[in-house]
């Protein structure tokens, strides 16, 4: 005879989870790969990503970057664009002068010309092409002269779709880059590798003109993702932010929330995947991204061959744009901020708290039989909330002052009890914030 018979037990678990949204995976938007018939794939090392891209591809680079800091994230996306984007970059002659030199780097290796003692822009610009014209084509670029006297510049375009290149010049004051690229369409490939894979938070670009990377922006600000970019284009640093019409002042104009866009001439070190390597390991909001020293990434100074003066930190900080610099012999990231102007930081913190606030109300709801709707039943939503505001309290996201208004059963509508529907709870709560800079006075006696 089995124990049932004479008690009967039944346990019924009430203990089943949710798949908690993450924030510390980036998804780098490619063009390279060959033979995939999925839209992405996942990574967890550098050594993932080169069994599936040469180390020449601008994926491999990115994802070098994103995974050579530390703390690094625990895993990367590789997302396959179906549309791929024809490259273009203009150069300019910003400064005619006699007996100059004028370079440019491609592909890592400097290029430079040196105008002679009647240098007219013409001259600086068909040196530039002679010098560039061969090496631009084994690489699959074509270099040309474009515009008309006495004002050419000079073209350096894909020979075909999906060719990427780095290329800058060495010196902003005397030659000026443009990014091109015409925007292939990047809100389509992204809209579409979410439908098989929408498991990663930071999104990164290869190909970043003013086009691409507005499509970008503007898709990311309308979900929960946030979009780092690394802007190569002269004007974002050399032009005020009055008078600007570069990216960064585009972005800053839109006031986007969810992007940052960092400044740096080399768009093959990729700061943008290594910003977000060297920060996405942090809990949301425990953090801040200014002062942050990042492998691999070559900081801006007072010379060539990443120029930066005073006059153009000040410009970058006026559009909200990040950059790195180095300050008492240490390179470190600067301001972190999106463009909009709030902090970084912030914005992670939000969206920690927000899906973490969804997740425990819809387990009291879901692992329950019913929450009756009485002050006991809200008291059970009103638990879980708190626990999540105190968690972020210890995360250091919030401080412990914060405040939560709870509504009784008897304050509600007799229509949303119906529809069973609970309103007007809501809560006050204070960003811990943080200190970047201090301000100190003292006073010294005999």
């Amino acid at each position: 005879m089995p124990l049932s018979d004479i008690a009967n037990v039944q346990i019924s678990l009430q203990t089943g989870g949710l798949t908690q949204q993450g924030f510390g995976t980036g998804l780098i938007l490619g063009y390279s790969m060959t033979g995939w018939t999925e839209r992405s794939r996942t990574y967890s090392s550098i050594t993932g990503v080169a069994a599936d891209f040469a180390t020449t591809t601008p994926e491999y680079k990115a994802a070098n970057a994103y995974f050579s800091q530390s703390p690094r994230p625990e895993q990367l996306v590789i997302g396959r664009g179906a549309l791929k984007p024809t490259m273009v970059f203009k150069l300019t002659v910003a400064s005619v002068l006699d007996s100059q030199k004028y370079a440019a780097v491609f592909n890592g290796t400097k290029y430079e010309v040196t105008s002679d003692a009647t240098a007219t822009n013409d001259e600086i610009i068909t040196l530039l092409q002679a010098a560039l014209a061969a090496p631009a084509t084994a690489a699959g670029f074509t270099a040309a002269i474009a515009g008309t006297a006495p004002s050419t510049y000079l073209t350096l375009t894909g020979s075909a779709a999906g060719n990427w290149c780095s290329f800058y010049p060495t010196d902003p004051s005397l030659l000026t880059l443009l990014q091109t690229t015409v925007n292939p369409g990047i809100a389509t490939d992204l809209d579409a590798i979410v439908v098989e894979n929408n498991d990663w938070y930071a999104l990164i670009t290869l190909y970043n003109s003013s086009a691409c990377v507005t499509a970008a922006a503007a898709w990311t600000e309308s979900k929960d993702k946030i979009y780092g970019a690394q802007v190569t284009d002269s004007e974002c640093a050399t032009v005020a932010a009055g008078i600007a019409t570069d990216i960064s002042k585009a972005l800053q104009t839109a006031a986007y929330y969810r992007t940052f866009d960092v400044y740096h001439p080399d768009n093959g070190q990729f700061i943008d995947a290594a910003t977000f390597g060297r920060l996405l390991p942090y809990i949301p909001g425990s953090e801040t991204w200014r002062g942050k020293t990042l492998a691999g990434i070559s900081a801006m100074g007072t010379v060539p061959p990443f120029k930066m003066t005073e006059t153009w930190r000040q410009n970058l900080i006026n559009k909200n744009a990040g950059y790195y610099y180095t300050i008492a012999g240490r390179n470190i990231t600067a301001e972190g901020k999106v463009a909009a102007g709030e902090w970084i930081d912030t914005i992670r913190g939000r969206d920690r708290l927000k899906y973490r606030i969804q997740e425990a109300v819809a387990l009291v709801v879901m692992n329950a039989d019913k929450v009756p709707y009485t002050d006991a039943g809200i008291g059970k939503i009103d638990n879980a909330i708190r626990g999540c505001l105190r968690l972020s309290v210890t995360d250091g996201f919030l401080t412990d002052n914060y405040t939560v208004i709870v509504p009784t059963a008897a304050s509600q509508a007799l229509v949303d009890k119906a529809a069973r529907i609970l309103r007007g709870y809501s809560f006050t709560a204070p960003i811990a914030g943080a200190i970047h800079v201090a301000h100190i006075t003292g006073t010294l006696t005999n």
